[in-house]
């Protein structure tokens, strides 16, 4: 290829983005309001608020890609697409109006009515829905990029973020206008619509749908049975299995940018734009995110997802100092004009710090995977780079609102001071765990040191 030559996508590559702008949208116009909704609005414990987010909804967009993807190529993009965007629409409108219609479905219009059954039922579709879209897309970009597939992706990361941004800032003049579930209503499943409309009237199956090549080497559509087995020849995989642990309690850290860190927000201060705060971790990627991959190309990916572990880590334990310094957190401190309670200025320092580590680690890890995985193997393997995040979400979620629960609420009650530090320094200490496991897998587990 002349290397004069300018990068051209096809028109299907940019439909594809502008899908996975709309979901993402839809996606983050909520997902930092999600624990608050079950908590506050529809009187859900923390513990159990964060099972249904992290564990249920995370632990679905996550864990499922590895089946639905198969699914996907077998019955081609666009139908997935338009059953996801379907699942999507009818899930987020559930969940925004659940207080609407579930006291007279449910026989009850007293003050304590149970809402588990139709917030399970809304998650299920969201979280199932979401798990279509994301090996849909991903595998659009692939087979639209061409030699270009660096930059394609690197477009659709950026899409992604533009998505959350554009998400966080809708969500937040329709909460303060009205209400927190009309986020839901009026946000994410207007956007959704919108996607769907895309889908079915734009949106045209890519070429080569079916059997292509890929890094040189043929590439097959699975059966299910195939992806089912497949499970077992990686986890069959032990120096493989403990990469993934210690990468999953990385993401035990970054999960609770939307399970500890909203509750902690809206308990210091009741009207807390938990969406603002959170608005500054797709800001930070998209200013910086090309900065910090030169930065870290000089280093070997291994060494370049423990120093993002590092900065993140840092970060969370950056929270202890307010209690330390202050008598009382939620006192406020001017910050561009704005009065806002002082743990929530380290906050924004937490969630800017998770930012510059996902930036660091997150691509160095597929990087990585697809580096010490078995000639001929590399698609499944890479198959399985999200597991880590799925497991944190399941396990990291409900340990969020657990400590939570231990430490703010239970003292509370008691009429007792929250222990503040211990829930940060717990935080950060699975931090110190993944960046130890890291050292001892580069240092010990690792075969071949020169794909670390």
């Amino acid at each position: 290829m002349d290397k004069k030559e300018k990068a051209h996508f096809p028109r299907t590559f940019w439909t594809a983005n502008t899908i996975e702008l709309f979901e993402r949208a839809a996606y983050y116009s909520m997902a930092s309001f999600m624990v608050i909704y079950l908590k506050e609005v529809l009187g859900m414990s923390p513990t159990f608020a964060t099972f249904l987010n992290g564990s249920l909804l995370w632990g679905l967009i996550y864990f499922m890609p590895i089946l639905s993807g198969t699914l996907a190529d077998k019955y081609g993009f666009k139908r997935s697409l338009t059953v996801s965007f379907l699942m999507l629409f009818l899930g987020y409108f559930i969940m925004g109006n659940i207080q609407k219609f579930w006291p007279a479905l449910a026989g009850n219009k007293g003050a304590q009515i149970n809402y588990t059954l139709p917030v399970v039922l809304a998650i299920i579709l969201i979280g199932l829905g979401g798990s279509i879209v994301k090996p849909c897309i991903a595998g659009t970009i692939q087979k639209t990029s061409g030699v270009f597939a660096t930059l394609g992706f690197g477009i659709f990361y950026m899409v992604i973020n533009v998505g959350s941004i554009t998400g966080r800032g809708f969500s937040y003049f329709i909460r303060t206008s009205f209400g927190i579930p009309a986020i839901f209503t009026y946000a994410s499943t207007v956007f959704i619509f919108i996607g769907l409309l895309v889908v079915v009237f734009i949106y045209r199956e890519p070429e080569y749908v079916s059997d292509g090549i890929k890094d040189n080497q043929q590439v097959k559509k699975k059966t299910l049975k195939e992806a089912i087995l497949g499970i077992f020849i990686v986890l069959g995989n032990l120096k493989f299995v403990f990469f993934l642990i210690v990468i999953a309690l990385f993401w035990f850290l970054y999960v609770q940018l939307y399970n500890l860190i909203p509750l902690f927000l809206r308990h210091i201060d009741p009207n807390a734009p938990v969406e603002l705060y959170t608005l500054a971790n797709p800001l930070m990627i998209v200013c910086f995110q090309l900065l910090i991959t030169r930065l870290v190309k000089r280093w070997t990916p291994v060494k370049s997802i423990i120093l993002g572990v590092a900065v993140t880590t840092v970060g969370m334990l950056l929270n202890v100092l307010p209690a330390l310094i202050y008598s009382d957190v939620s006192s406020k401190v001017s910050l561009a004009g704005l009065a806002i309670p002082v743990a929530g200025l380290f906050l924004l320092v937490s969630i800017a710090s998770m930012a510059v580590g996902e930036m660091m680690a997150s691509p160095r890890i597929y990087e990585y995977i697809g580096s010490i995985a078995p000639k001929g193997e590399e698609g499944l393997y890479l198959g399985y780079a999200n597991l880590p995040i799925a497991i944190g979400s399941i396990l990291g979620g409900p340990l969020g609102g657990a400590l939570y629960q231990k430490y703010i609420v239970t003292p509370l009650q008691a009429g007792q001071s929250p222990n503040y530090i211990l829930i940060w320094a717990t935080i950060a200490f699975l931090g110190l765990c993944s960046m130890t496991g890291l050292a001892i897998y580069d240092r010990f587990v690792a075969r071949h040191k020169n794909v670390n």
